[in-house]
């Protein structure tokens, strides 16, 4: 079971820019210059991103740099990760996603500041202390702001505007109480899957990759290959498995030296998961193969399949409960102020209130967050 600390902010879509930004306004490297064709006329200059208005809420502009901004601290690793098809599939959808949420950030804020709650310079003080508590050591706040192409002003500016929605949030849900132990006892019992321990182990691979084997002979090659790995991790002055992995493996894995993390049944082709799951914890099985090639793997950990006993999750459910009853609460109150918003998008009449100018948003998890064979 999860914890829930930010289950409010995940209710009302609300998400802060923060000092992990990295440079807004060029999005993506160019590319190296191609040779130019006999006689081609030269190349148009590639045009600079624009800061339009894309919508007003309620007379507050949202622009497209706000958008650009979002989007980059939100998804910028995957983003960088995403082959260009990909990227084209998917990149529509987080800028809506991005933008209803950006709504949902300026109702906040327009109706904190008509509640006239505000930023002292001793709270951003204190936000940006914390922040640069996670900073690289031998950086300051204003190095790793520079660094990452984040203008300072601009970061206390964001934080200022998260202060007076946090207030604001404290007092919609001023009322909200704690709930009962019986009633985290009853949620205990009406949701025991939530409580659950599935059966799941944690293991390493060292993987030789058979995908460009051309014959059998080529594969027996490779599978002689990784025989002659195993073999080497029972001499006495051999390599450790992480040694070899990084070494050897053909999986991305290789980078933390060959570590899987944890997994359930159904998570990996059926022969790793057979093999992982009958070896023991601290053994290294003899290679086997899958359609992907030969493993080495080592198991780490076993965890037996148990349901959590409640001692043991009271505790947490009962905040999580609560934090979600607090949730429950600001989304009703930001369902409020966008029935009664004039949300306006400048090449397009005024939609009604209440009417998003963009569709609802898929709720399916983006690419790329499938375990690793």
């Amino acid at each position: 079971m999860k914890k829930t600390n930010q289950r409010i902010a995940a209710a009302v879509g609300i998400l802060t820019l923060g000092i992990s930004l990295p440079a807004t306004a060029q999005d993506a490297p160019p590319e190296s210059p191609k040779p130019a064709a006999k006689e081609a006329a030269p190349a148009a200059a590639p045009a600079a991103p624009t800061n339009n208005v894309v919508l007003t809420v309620d007379g507050t502009p949202i622009k497209e740099n706000d958008v650009r901004e979002m989007m980059i601290s939100r998804y910028g690793r995957q983003l960088q990760q995403m082959p260009p098809e990909q990227l084209a599939m998917v990149q529509q959808q987080m800028q809506q996603m991005i933008l209803t949420d950006l709504i949902s950030k300026t109702l906040l804020l327009n109706a904190a500041e008509k509640e006239g709650f505000e930023a002292s310079e001793e709270d951003v003080a204190k936000e940006i202390e914390e922040i640069s508590e996670r900073i690289p050591e031998g950086q300051t706040f204003e190095d790793f702001a520079k660094s990452a192409g984040v203008d300072i002003n601009r970061i206390k500016s964001q934080i200022a505007d998260d202060t007076k929605i946090r207030k604001l949030i404290d007092k919609v849900t001023e009322d909200i109480k704690k709930p009962a132990e019986e009633d985290v006892k009853k949620y205990y019992d009406e949701h025991p899957d939530e409580f659950s321990q599935k059966e799941s182990v944690s293991a390493s691979h060292i993987l030789l990759s058979t995908q460009e084997a051309a014959d059998d002979a080529a594969v027996a090659e490779v599978k002689a290959e990784a025989e002659k790995l195993k073999a080497q991790l029972g001499e006495e002055d051999g390599k450790s498995f992480e040694e070899l992995a990084t070494a050897h493996s053909d999986c991305p894995s290789k980078a933390q030296g060959g570590s899987l993390g944890e997994f359930g049944r159904g998570q990996m082709v059926p022969e790793f998961e057979e093999a992982a799951f009958s070896q023991k914890v601290g053994e290294v099985g003899e290679p086997i193969k899958t359609q992907f090639g030969y493993h080495i793997i080592k198991v780490t950990e076993k965890k037996e399949a148990k349901k959590m006993p409640y001692a043991e999750v009271q505790e947490e459910l009962a905040t999580n409960l609560f934090e979600q009853a607090k949730g429950e609460e600001v989304k009703s109150y930001l369902t409020e102020l966008r029935n009664k918003a004039n949300i306006v998008n400048p090449n397009q009449p005024v939609t009604p209130p209440g009417e998003s100018l963009l569709p609802k948003p898929a709720q399916e998890p983006l690419p790329g967050d499938a375990p690793q064979q």
